[in-house]
């Protein structure tokens, strides 16, 4: 017991520094299985190091989405809205929204796990012949749900997205690091450039966090997990994309919340999956799949491994963004934005070198419109639904 404690801290410690670095994913763990394996005397180590990894990871994800602008895959929808909240001076608020919902949705799915061993397989089976069609729908939405006007530009903008994500697998690009250049453009870069034009923005003081009542976080969270369990059934549907139908309040507490859930059921879903009906969803459950068939007692560890992980990153996140959110206080927002923009764009040209940097360019231009456009930015996920949609065309 005492060395699954171990392993389950080392994995919280990597996962929090993972996301605190942008460009960082724990995918990158993939490369370093053998070595960790061969420390590793049961495969039950590796299980509790990886589920700690992913969920502390999606949890202080939020951190540098957040408050600098720079997100990595499932956190990029917060750009916004944590953004907004952000240069209100409820930056602090908008940080505990979005753990508390991923704390949250662990114990959801934890509560719910009897019906999901036996709802999931079934409707996994029911929904296989009919993907192309839900995932059209599902874009279809997207656009449609747009005011006037906005249908056109929302479609525009989707259509371009979908072309870059069509694109993809003809660069050559390393397919660990190839989302970090597509979603710090579209939702990272884009977003902070807009800072550039300002003459100069003070974080202030932050104000004393607003009332959210029992009954939104209940049903954010709920929606959110629930979104998490869907999102798992879907292959090229994230959390990203999940979340704005998910969203059943329709205000920025209440979609942070719900993203917040979406991000860590998402992941625990992904693992499970395994044990249900054999597939891998994420990078954690391809390494867990490497080395070990799970069973009934594997997957009780999994979720009591993501209670802890859950537990001990949302307090570490907590504090972090407290500590962060001194510093920018005390300088000019403008200039932070500049400081992140310059690190993103060096650590594309490190990870990808010049293609990812062509990339990067050609993403933050689109998200530039998008920003621009006034149009949803979720849109801009056609770049991983587009090609899924065509992989499952039925004629």
């Amino acid at each position: 017991m005492l060395e699954f404690l171990l392993f389950a801290l080392l994995g919280i410690f990597v996962g929090i520094v993972f996301g605190l670095v942008p460009g960082l994913h724990p995918n990158f763990l993939i490369l370093l299985t053998p070595l960790l394996f061969s420390v590793s005397a049961a495969p039950q180590n590796l299980i509790c190091f990886v589920v700690a990894m992913a969920v502390s990871n999606a949890i202080v994800d939020f951190l540098p989405s957040i408050l600098f602008g720079a997100p990595e895959e499932g956190t990029e929808l917060s750009v916004n809205p944590g953004h907004r909240m952000l240069l209100e001076g409820r930056g602090y608020q908008a940080v505990k929204l979005a753990v508390t919902g991923g704390l949250l949705a662990v114990a959801v799915l934890a509560v719910l796990f009897p019906v999901i061993i036996i709802v999931f397989p079934l409707i996994y089976g029911f929904l296989q012949p009919a993907l192309f069609f839900l995932l059209l729908g599902i874009s279809l939405y997207m656009i449609l749900t747009e005011e006037g006007a906005k249908k056109l530009l929302s479609g525009v903008c989707f259509l371009f997205a979908g072309v870059i994500g069509l694109s993809l697998q003809r660069l050559p690009l390393d397919s660990t690091v190839m989302l970090f250049p597509v979603l710090s453009g579209m939702f990272g870069a884009s977003v902070l450039a807009m800072q550039f034009r300002k003459r100069g923005i003070i974080i202030g003081k932050q104000k004393p966090e607003e009332y959210i009542s029992r009954r939104l976080i209940k049903r954010s969270v709920i929606f959110g997990s629930l979104g998490g369990i869907f999102s798992g059934l879907l292959p090229g549907v994230g959390t990203s994309q999940v979340a704005s139908l998910a969203t059943v309040d329709k205000n920025e507490k209440s979609f942070l919340l719900t993203l917040g859930a979406l991000a860590t059921s998402n992941i625990i879903i992904s693992v499970i999956s395994l044990w249900l009906i054999g597939k891998t969803r994420s990078g954690a459950a391809v390494i867990i799949d490497n080395f070990l068939s799970l069973s009934l007692p594997d997957v009780f560890l999994v979720l009591f491994v993501a209670l802890f992980a859950g537990a001990v990153s949302a307090l570490a996140a907590l504090r972090l963004a407290k500590v962060f959110l001194h510093i920018i206080e005390k300088i000019n927002y403008v200039i932070v934005s500049k400081i992140v923009f310059i690190a993103v764009f060096a650590m594309v040209i490190v990870f990808t070198g010049v293609y990812g940097l062509l990339l990067f360019a050609v993403c933050a231009s689109l998200g530039i419109f998008a920003y621009l456009s006034k149009i949803k930015m979720s849109v801009m996920m056609a770049v991983l639904l587009v090609p899924t949609i065509i992989f499952y065309y039925p004629f």
